[in-house]
């Protein structure tokens, strides 16, 4: 299995080599620690599992589960059309999972949306890169080579909730949300009364003023979905490597009535 996956790998980096950066670390090892999510997963999930992972951008996380859930079905959600040949190509060669592809935004309503697409492509957010930022440090020389430069597009979203009525899906064991900024809407979007079928729940949150908007809080969140889930895990942190403070981190939190059958 290693070595078929490798050799898919490198097909896929060899189709597109923009990508070949995207699936190493992020920066300098120094101002980061990764506990890898998926492998602390591992321990409390069975092998063979259902994922939805909003904000797929080009595969990070179905190449992530195929390492370690083999067999799974994973749902991505992703409005880029940058990504969608890169999440196509994955699909069809990575026979490991069953990959189910929906090029729509997720959010809190179903209906037509603006949103900001980036040329560096995982930056891209229904919020504007702030281009002001004191705290994101290469900005201005970005904005000079116009990395970060989001030209505006309608997309389609629609909700969590409501694609899990459609779809009659009843359990999902890992939720990841990487939405630059729209977790909260992303949340809102599942409704209270479908929380109960999602065992865990893996968010991105921003620290840094890296977008024109307030960044979600752990008390954000827990508003949310503090009925049903704790805080289990910090899977991954990024320091400032000039004012070494906490840019973002990935937070793990598990579903109280799953926690009670796995101690």
């Amino acid at each position: 299995m290693k070595r078929f996956q490798k050799f898919k790998f490198l097909n896929f980096v060899k189709k597109f080599p923009d990508v070949k950066d995207r699936f190493g670390k992020f920066g300098d090892k120094k101002f980061f620690v990764d506990f890898n999510k998926y492998k602390t997963l591992k321990k409390i999930l069975p092998k063979k599992i259902t994922i939805f992972d909003v904000g797929s951008n080009i595969g990070q996380t179905i190449i992530d589960v195929s390492k370690y859930f083999p067999k799974s079905s994973i749902h991505c959600f992703e409005p880029v059309e940058e990504c969608q040949e890169k999440l196509i190509y994955l699909k069809n060669n990575l026979n490991s999972l069953n990959i189910n592809l929906n090029f729509n935004a997720v959010g809190d309503q179903n209906k037509k949306k603006t949103f900001h697409k980036n040329i560096k492509t995982d930056y891209s957010s229904f919020f504007q890169i702030n281009n002001k930022s004191k705290l994101f440090l290469k900005m201005r020389q970005f904005s000079k080579q116009k990395k970060y430069l989001s030209t505006p597009l309608r997309v389609n979203q629609i909700t969590l909730g409501s694609y899990l009525k459609k779809k009659n899906i009843n359990n999902v064991d890992i939720l990841k949300i990487d939405t630059q900024g729209y977790e909260e809407q992303v949340l809102k979007g599942i409704y209270s009364g479908n929380l109960n079928k999602i065992k865990t729940i893996v968010v991105e949150l921003i620290f840094f003023d890296l977008y024109k908007k307030k960044n979600m809080s752990f008390l954000s969140i827990e508003r949310l979905i503090d009925k049903y889930f704790k805080l289990w895990d910090i899977s991954y942190i990024y320091k400032n490597p000039k004012y070494n403070s906490t840019d973002f981190i990935d937070a793990i939190y598990i579903n109280k009535l799953f926690l009670k059958k796995i101690k």
